[in-house]
C-alpha cells in the first residue's frame, strides 16, 4: 500500500512538472513581450549609488547639512501599472514613455537636528532624478526667517523649464482637486500642470509642484489615472478588505473553539506537544517583521518615516504573538480531536518511527508540492488569458525592501506551520464534527484560508480566492490521506521554491545561491530530522 501511495504521488508530481513547464514556455511563446516588461523592473544600479545621486542633488538644490542620514527604498506607481494592465496598454507605455518608469528608487534623507526630510525619486536604470519632495517640520519652519518669492507660480514654471518642460505645452489645473491639495499642503503652494500632448489611454501626463519661500519643494511627473479606474480599484480593494475581515472573524471563532476543546480535554492533553513548532513560527515571523522595517517605511507621510515604521513593527509583533497562541491551541485541539477518532495525525519525537516518518513526509511533501505548483501555474495562466487577471508590484512586500533578503524564504515555514495547524489539523477536525460531511469539512476551512489571501495586489481580487480554495482542497485531502507532517512539508516546500526563485536576479550569484539553498532546504530538514533522531535514539538506548 505504501508503494502504491508513493507511486500515485510520483505520477502527480510528474504531471505537475509537465503542466508547469508547458504553461511557462507556452506563456513565453504567446507573450514574448512579457519578458521584456519584467526586465524593466530590475534595478541596474545599487541602492548606495542611488543614495549618492540623491545626496548630490539635495546638496546642490537645498544646501544639505553635513549631519544627515540617507536610506534607499524600492517604490512603484502601482495605480499606473494597474490601469495600464487593465486597459492592455503596458507594452505601448513602456515603448512610448521610457523616461517615466513605473518602478524606481526613493531615497529618504533626514537632516539631523533641523527637522528637514527630503524624498528624492531616482531612476534605477540610469540614476536620473525623477522628482523630489522637501519637507520641513512645523517647529523648524517657525524658526526660519521667511523670504517669500514675489510669485510662487514663476518659481514653479522656472523649475519646469529646468527639468526640460515648456510651460507652453501644459495647461494649469485650477483649483486643485482634494487629493492634490492634500499632497502639497505641507510642502507649500501647490500647482498642477497637465500636458496638452502626452497621453496614454485616458491618462495624461501631469506635473505636480509645490513652492515654499521661493524654492520648489516638490516636483513629480506622473500620469493622471482616470477616476473610473480609481473607483473600480477602490471597490476591488474594499472587497478584498471585506473578505479578509471575514477570514479574520472566522479564524478568531476557530481559535475560540480550539481553546474550548483544550479546556474541556485538558486532563487528557499533553501540553508540550506543538511547543517547538509554535516557537519556531513565532521566532521566524518576528525575525521577518524586523527584516521588513524598510518595507514598512514605504508607507510614509511627508516627514521622517522611522516613527511610523516602528509603530507598525510593534503592532505587527503583538498581532503575531496572539497568532502564535492561536496556532498552539490549534495544535493541541486538532491533534486530540483526531486522536479521539482513533487517528494519530503524526508521530512525536519520543516514538521510534519519528525519524523515518519525517523523511518519508519530506519526500511525499516535495512530490505533492510539485503537483500543486503545476496546478497553480495553470490557474494563473487561465486567469490571465480568459479572466484578464493581472498583478502589480507591492513595495511593502518586496524583497528589494528587506534588510536581509536572504532571510525572506524562512517565512515559508512560518506560513506552513500556522496555516496547516489552523486550517487543516484543527480546521478539518472541527468542521467534520459540526457538518459531518468530509467534503464540506475540507472545503470550509480551505475557503476561510483562501479569504485571507485576497489582500495580495492581484486583480480582480475574487480570482485569488478561487485559486487558493482549490489549493486548499488539495492540501485538505492530502492531510486526510498522508497526515499532518506531509502537508507541512508540502506547504513549506512549495513556498520555499517560490520564495527561493524570487531571489534569482541573474546578477548577484551569492543571492541566487541563497535562493537555490532554500529550494532544497526542506529536504535538508527532513534528512536532518531522520539522522538526528536515529543518532539520539541509539545513544539513549546505549545508556
Amino acid at each position: 500500500m505504501k508503494r502504491i501511495a508513493e507511486s500515485s504521488l510520483l505520477k502527480l508530481a510528474v504531471f505537475g512538472i509537465i503542466l508547469y513547464l508547458a504553461v511557462l514556455f507556452g506563456s513565453s511563446w504567446l507573450h514574448p513581450e512579457d519578458a521584456a516588461e519584467t526586465g524593466e523592473s530590475l534595478p541596474k544600479v545599487t541602492k548606495q549609488q542611488a543614495a549618492d545621486a540623491a545626496v548630490r542633488f539635495v546638496r546642490d538644490r537645498f544646501s544639505l547639512a553635513e549631519d544627515y542620514a540617507a536610506s534607499t527604498l524600492f517604490q512603484s506607481h502601482s495605480d499606473r501599472s494597474g490601469y495600464l494592465q487593465k486597459e492592455q496598454l503596458l507594452e505601448t507605455y513602456l515603448k512610448s514613455y521610457p523616461d517615466y518608469p513605473i518602478d524606481y528608487f526613493e531615497v529618504e534623507i533626514n537632516e539631523n537636528g533641523t527637522g528637514k526630510t527630503y524624498y528624492v525619486d531616482v531612476d534605477f536604470a540610469n540614476l536620473r532624478i525623477l522628482g523630489w519632495s522637501a519637507f520641513t517640520s512645523p517647529a523648524a519652519k517657525r524658526q526660519t526667517v521667511s523670504s517669500e518669492a514675489s510669485n510662487p507660480r514663476e518659481a514653479a514654471e522656472r523649475t519646469m523649464a529646468e527639468q526640460g518642460y515648456s510651460p507652453a505645452d501644459f495647461s494649469e489645473a485650477s483649483p486643485l482637486d482634494p487629493e492634490d491639495r492634500q499632497k502639497t499642503s505641507a510642502l507649500g503652494t501647490g500647482f498642477v500642470y497637465i500636458s496638452k500632448s502626452k497621453q496614454i489611454g485616458e491618462a495624461r501626463l501631469r506635473l505636480l509642484l509645490a513652492v515654499s519661500e521661493g524654492k520648489t519643494t516638490a516636483f513629480h511627473a506622473d500620469f493622471g489615472i482616470p477616476a473610473s479606474f480609481k473607483s473600480w480599484q477602490d471597490e476591488q480593494n474594499d472587497n478584498a478588505s471585506t473578505m479578509t475581515r471575514i477570514s479574520m472573524l472566522a479564524s478568531l471563532l476557530m481559535a475560540a473553539a480550539a481553546l474550548v476543546v483544550v479546556i474541556r480535554y485538558r486532563r487528557q492533553i499533553t501540553f508540550r506537544r506543538g511547543l517547538f513548532l509554535t516557537a519556531s513560527f513565532l521566532a521566524i515571523y518576528i525575525t521577518n517583521n524586523f527584516n521588513m522595517i524598510p518595507a514598512l517605511r514605504t508607507m510614509h507621510s511627508n516627514g521622517p518615516s522611522q516613527w511610523e515604521a516602528t509603530f507598525n513593527l510593534w503592532f505587527l509583533n503583538i498581532v503575531i504573538a496572539l497568532m502564535a497562541v492561536s496556532v498552539y491551541f490549534s495544535f493541541l485541539a486538532g491533534r486530540h480531536m483526531w486522536k479521539l477518532r482513533g487517528w494519530i495525525t503524526c508521530p512525536v519525537w519520543a516514538d521510534d518511527g519519528f525519524g523515518r516518518h519525517a523523511r518519508s513526509a519530506m519526500f511525499r511533501g516535495y512530490l505533492l508540492c510539485l503537483f500543486i505548483l503545476g496546478i497553480q501555474q495553470t490557474l494563473y495562466f487561465i486567469a490571465g488569458e480568459y479572466f484578464d487577471v493581472w498583478a502589480v508590484n507591492d513595495p511593502s512586500d518586496s524583497v528589494l525592501n528587506m534588510t536581509v533578503p536572504g532571510l525572506f524564504p524562512l517565512m515559508a515555514w512560518a506560513a506552513a506551520i500556522s496555516e496547516e495547524a489552523v486550517y487543516r489539523l484543527f480546521g478539518i477536525a472541527i468542521f467534520l464534527k459540526l457538518v459531518r460531511n468530509r467534503f464540506a469539512a475540507v472545503l470550509i476551512p480551505g475557503m476561510i484560508w483562501a479569504l485571507s489571501h485576497t489582500q495580495y495586489p492581484i486583480y480582480p481580487v475574487y480570482t485569488r480566492f478561487i485559486e487558493v480554495t482549490i489549493i486548499g482542497l488539495i492540501f485538505g485531502y492530502a492531510f486526510l490521506k498522508y497526515g499532518f507532517m506531509t502537508v507541512l512539508f508540502a506547504h513549506a516546500s512549495m513556498d520555499s521554491i517560490l520564495m527561493g526563485l524570487s531571489l534569482f536576479d541573474g546578477e548577484h550569484w551569492t543571492i541566487s545561491a541563497i535562493g537555490l539553498f532554500y529550494i532544497v532546504f526542506p529536504a535538508l530538514i527532513g534528512w536532518a530530522a531522520y539522522w538526528l533522531h536515529a543518532r539520539l535514539r541509539r545513544s539513549f538506548k546505549k545508556t
